[in-house]
């Protein structure tokens, strides 16, 4: 995530208290772990337990109005407790979350409770965030109910930086002034039977067109010319009609990303944006001469 968006999302966690913390836990976990990894445990009556990671950890959440060490050891404490009582026989692990800034003295606190307890700070819960795949960051901001606008920057970038990554030759391709009729294009490239759902992807796709010029303007000419040239050489490669030669050149250009739904999403408004732009496929006859 960068970093106007995680501090959206740090914002947004930190603000919530008591059992709206453990509520959006729940659903923050439920997102990463799925339900066969996570379960979640009835707020009252829980016995000291505010979810079950991996059938084994049990989690203690904590997320106070006010904060004070004293609370701090007095909460956990009474958690830690009851964890020990109902669950240590069956569930060896015992892990703290908490949207606070974890100090020194509530560190060494959950240690001394059992050897091996940990606890996971705000930044921790962040650091997890960050290190899931698109499709299940946007699933999490849904379920906390952050705007999915504020994710289509980042993703857009990422792909972008992927690109670059794999692009490792530098070509003087020069980007077109403007795009070609896209209608034409569309009818020159795609089967008849599939104009419509192309066009309907593409106009969908237009409104990120200018998130995409941005991020590839703010990137190094030398970069961006390395991915042209890339994207082209591979659409070459390939065989088959236009949709089979597309479907194959996003999942090439996505890479070890391909089962992250949301990435390949996204790998397809970049993919798009490049066609539009007579990157690779037919040209229309108003385009030819841009060569």
């Amino acid at each position: 995530m960068d970093n106007i968006l995680r501090q959206i999302v740090k914002m947004k966690i930190v603000s919530l208290k008591g059992t709206a913390f453990q509520d959006a836990l729940d659903r923050i976990y439920a997102c990463i772990y799925g339900n066969k990894c996570f379960q979640r445990v009835k707020q009252k009556r829980d016995d000291g337990s505010d979810g079950i990671v991996n059938g084994d950890t049990v989690l203690a959440a904590y997320a106070p109005e006010s904060y004070s060490l004293r609370d701090f050891k007095k909460k956990i404490g009474g958690d830690f407790a009851s964890y020990d009582n109902n669950w240590s026989e069956t569930h060896s692990d015992w892990q703290v979350v908490t949207n606070l800034e974890s100090t020194a003295q509530m560190i060494k606190f959950v240690n001394d409770l059992k050897t091996g307890a940990s606890i996971i700070c705000i930044e921790g819960l962040l650091q997890k965030i960050s290190e899931q795949t698109w499709t299940v960051k946007t699933a999490i901001f849904r379920s906390l109910d952050i705007p999915e606008h504020y994710l289509t920057n980042d993703i857009v970038a990422t792909v972008i930086e992927d690109l670059i990554q794999i692009s490792d030759r530098n070509s003087g391709f020069e980007p077109y002034e403007k795009p070609a009729y896209i209608q034409d294009k569309i009818e020159l490239n795609v089967s008849e039977q599939n104009w419509d759902s192309f066009s309907d992807e593409y106009e969908e796709a237009l409104a990120l067109f200018p998130i995409v010029s941005s991020v590839v303007r703010s990137r190094p000419q030398s970069k961006v010319a390395a991915i042209r040239s890339t994207v082209r050489t591979t659409y070459i490669s390939l065989s088959g009609d236009f949709e089979s030669r597309f479907a194959e050149l996003v999942g090439t250009m996505a890479k070890n990303k391909i089962r992250d739904d949301y990435y390949v999403h996204n790998m397809r408004v970049v993919m798009l944006y490049f066609f539009e732009q007579c990157l690779y496929g037919q040209k229309p006859i108003s385009e030819v001469g841009n060569d």
